[in-house]
């Protein structure tokens, strides 16, 4: 009877295939040594909801593990740009991943980062210092 009420349900109202390719990322991009850089600060959870406009960048912060990953999304004609800060600053390697792909870039000396045309969705960073353990951030919907 269960298997019956999937084979409906699929047909009637299947998982849409971006949120099936999201799943499929997350699961694929474990690692169990890295640690999880937890959202701290988001600023589109304090904007006001009336204001027109929109456009203003948004800014977030995570923890975790020995380091701090700030982040600047702006988005412009339907592409994000992030630029970002690593402290303290460490040489890394920092990944963009999401389900369409990923993106690699290398801290500079003072810790920033930058990537653009980023495509709008969920996204997460992943940071390889050249030193100690990776750092995860968790996944945020840009």
């Amino acid at each position: 009877m269960l298997r019956a009420l999937r084979d409906i349900a699929g047909r009637r109202d299947p998982v849409p295939d971006n949120v099936l390719a999201a799943a499929r990322a997350s699961i694929a991009w474990r690692d169990p040594d890295a640690a999880l850089a937890q959202l701290t600060a988001d600023s589109a959870a304090t904007r006001l909801v009336a204001v027109r406009g929109g456009g203003s960048p948004r800014l977030l912060s995570f923890f975790g593990g020995s380091l701090t990953i700030d982040v600047q999304a702006t988005t412009r004609a339907g592409a994000v740009e992030l630029v970002g800060e690593v402290s303290p600053a460490v040489p890394a390697r920092v990944v963009l991943e999401s389900p369409a792909g990923s993106l690699e870039t290398d801290v500079d000396g003072e810790g920033r980062f930058r990537f653009r045309g980023v495509v709008a969705g969920s996204v997460r960073l992943r940071c390889e210092p050249v030193e100690g353990a990776a750092v995860h951030t968790e996944w945020v919907l840009l």
